[in-house]
């Protein structure tokens, strides 16, 4: 598989990324507008109405994302009066299930409801075949969840998350500056095993060795006990769900010394109230965390908070700029609301401010983002994955 480089932030580079805000301009800034969120103004409905379909799982290994992708869509349409690009939305929503026919059902079901657009998808082993349908029928889907890197010729499929592989190539470096030797701890599957894969070879193109590298469901005491018996300096744990809360418990029990870094789904794919004593040294990658300093994440937080009473995973807030491309998408449409125009539009967008940060999406219509090197720590009473340090720069 090829690789991408990783880009690490220089002052430069973020005083340039910053400095696209102005060039936004309406794309930008526009999305304020017809908003509940204090501190934006509000706009009348242009008197028309259009269709968006929401697909996400409400049961299977997915489910917890999938509730975090409709609890942050809504609150976008929520917040915005139930508007985007000022028209009155009809939400239409299917469950995504726990395979690629479930969710291929979900998807034409939706497609039958003559909808301008869709959005969400949280496994990305089914994207493949929904990616198929959706350009045979021509109307645009923005995914918001991790997506493989193979939809580059699908051109009506735009990633506003991120692409298997990235997690994995933005940590290398943090973790060769801990040390030479890493340990792989990864579950079974294709986004466990890019990720796992693309972060050994980026380690080992600076200079690091992985010594240990182990796939299995089950035996986690064991093979972390393992890790520590390598003598690694880092556990890369690429692991989801049930296996992830697994791998924190059988960590914080077993090591002291080595760190447990992994891709974002380690920490934000569990229940982290339910571990009781958090794990020390726990570091994983990701290009948002709730405690960013920007005024679009400040309310972003905040409103979803008081919706909630959590603070927002990255699938959340991923869904919600879902809702907010689509709205700054359809406001460059005049009177053509077709999903062609609608598709059309997207590429016209640029720089994006976000809570993430700002970010647009490349060639391949998935983001140029910055990542950032997130620990697990209590934020007040709630465990939480806040900033740490940047990593890089990925598109």
């Amino acid at each position: 598989m090829a690789r991408r480089q990783v880009s690490h932030m220089d002052r430069r580079q973020v005083l340039k990324l910053l400095g696209a805000v102005a060039a936004a301009g309406a794309t930008g800034g526009a999305a304020g507008c017809g908003s509940n969120v204090p501190g934006t103004t509000m706009e009348q409905p242009s008197g028309r109405s259009i269709t968006i379909g929401l697909v996400s799982p409400a049961v299977g290994p997915y489910r917890k994302i999938g509730d975090d992708i409709t609890k942050g869509f809504k609150l976008y349409l929520d917040d915005h009066n139930q508007l985007l690009g000022r028209h009155r939305v009809t939400l239409v929503t299917a469950d995504e299930g726990a395979s690629a026919q479930t969710a291929v059902a979900a998807v034409s079901g939706l497609l039958e409801k003559s909808p301008i657009a869709l959005a969400g998808l949280a496994n990305p082993q089914t994207l493949g075949d929904v990616a198929t349908e959706i350009d045979k029928r021509k109307v645009p889907l923005v995914t918001t969840a991790v997506a493989p890197p193979t939809l580059t010729n699908k051109l009506f499929v735009w990633r506003v998350s991120q692409v298997e592989g990235e997690a994995g190539r933005a940590l290398a470096p943090y973790a060769r500056g801990v040390g030479p030797k890493s340990f792989i701890l990864r579950e079974p599957g294709a986004t466990a095993n890019i990720e796992a894969e693309e972060f050994a070879a980026a380690f080992a193109d600076l200079g690091g060795r992985v010594v240990g590298d182990t796939t299995g469901a089950t035996g986690f005491g064991a093979r972390m006990q393992q890790a520590v018996n390598s003598g690694a300096e880092t556990i890369f744990a690429s692991v989801t769900g049930a296996n992830a809360m697994a791998v924190l418990q059988a960590y914080r029990a077993r090591v002291s010394g080595a760190k447990l870094i992994g891709p974002g789904s380690l920490t934000e794919t569990v229940d982290l109230t339910k571990m009781g004593a958090l794990p020390n040294n726990v570091y994983t990658s990701m290009y948002y965390a709730p405690d960013l300093e920007n005024e679009e994440n400040r309310r972003f937080v905040s409103s979803y908070h008081k919706r909630n009473g959590v603070q927002p995973s990255t699938y959340a807030m991923a869904a919600y700029d879902s809702a907010s491309v689509l709205d700054k998408a359809l406001r460059l449409l005049g009177d053509d609301l077709t999903p062609a125009a609608l598709n059309r539009a997207f590429s016209l967008l640029g720089q994006m401010e976000s809570p993430r940060g700002i970010w647009a999406f490349n060639i391949n219509r998935t983001p140029q983002q910055k990542w950032f090197l997130r620990r697990l720590r209590k934020d007040g009473q709630v465990p939480a994955n806040l900033i740490d340090a940047d990593l890089a720069v990925l598109s």
